[in-house]
């Protein structure tokens, strides 16, 4: 097990992976290392969801050549989560077939798109959009989902602090000063929450006082970093809101993640 002491890793050699780690440990502590399939399975998710709204702002638009490659995202994506190793995710073996009908249907979502952008039909665009939604996101969350009901609160969380995040980086794209308030604020209360010793000890299964501290410190610094971002949006200072929401990310989420993550991994299989 990794303790919280051990060598941090550079965080210059994470930042790539910055944002979808702040997930990662929510779901499960799951490892993320290259090639690791839990990383995988996040990593693609996020690239789905990515494209979906990719194509529905290329929609409001009319760029039908962006649609085309959104679509083209969520094809190869079906295709490479084919015969994904439900073991190492957690999941039950039983129900590959059902996973590989809910990829076979957001391969048919996705051609669905691809067909209407190319004849230039929005509504037809919108209404694969929707299809892949209802009929392979929606579908296969409500299965596999609600088979590991110990997931849900770290991906409520952070799935939260990962969207104020993105929100406030199209905020200094939009010069949305109060698009960039608000979020910041709703990242300083969320992680003030993920301070309480309760919450650290539930969630994350951070027992030792002395862990719990460093683990308190990282959410500190994320709302500390959030209330300098608040201030710096008042100030309409888009290079101030810039830097303190890169120091959010690499001194607080970042290195909790180096510090904490095996560790929190390593006690999730436990428990399972």
């Amino acid at each position: 097990m990794v303790g919280p002491g051990a060598a941090r890793r550079s965080v210059c050699s994470r930042g790539a992976t910055a944002l979808l780690a702040v997930v990662g440990i929510a779901l499960g502590g799951a490892a993320f290392a290259d090639g690791d399939p839990d990383f995988k399975l996040v990593a693609v998710m996020h690239e789905n969801l990515a494209a979906i709204n990719q194509i529905e702002e290329a929609v409001v638009r009319d760029d039908f050549q962006r649609v085309e490659k959104g679509a083209a995202i969520l094809k190869a994506n079906a295709v490479s989560m084919k015969g994904v190793d439900f073991e190492s995710l957690r999941l039950d073996g039983k129900k590959g077939g059902a996973f590989d009908r809910y990829l076979a249907a957001q391969n048919q979502a996705a051609a669905a798109i691809d067909n209407a952008a190319g004849l230039g039909d929005a509504e037809a665009v919108l209404q694969g959009v929707k299809l892949l939604i209802d009929e392979s996101c929606v579908a296969c969350h409500g299965e596999f989902r609600a088979t590991d009901e110990s997931r849900t609160p770290r991906v409520l969380f952070m799935r939260s602090l990962l969207s104020s995040v993105q929100s406030v980086n199209r905020g200094i794209a939009l010069d949305d000063y109060a698009l960039i308030a608000r979020e910041a604020r709703e990242i300083s209360a969320l992680a003030h929450i993920l301070t309480w010793s309760q919450v650290i000890e539930s969630m994350f299964m951070v027992k030792d006082p002395a862990d719990q501290a460093e683990f308190r410190g990282y959410f500190e610094t994320l709302s500390s970093q959030a209330i300098r971002v608040e201030h710096a949006a008042t100030e309409r200072n888009p290079r101030m809101v810039s830097a303190a929401t890169q120091r959010m990310l690499s001194e607080g989420c970042v290195r909790c993640h180096d510090g904490f993550r095996d560790a929190i991994r390593e006690r999730v299989k436990r428990k399972n």
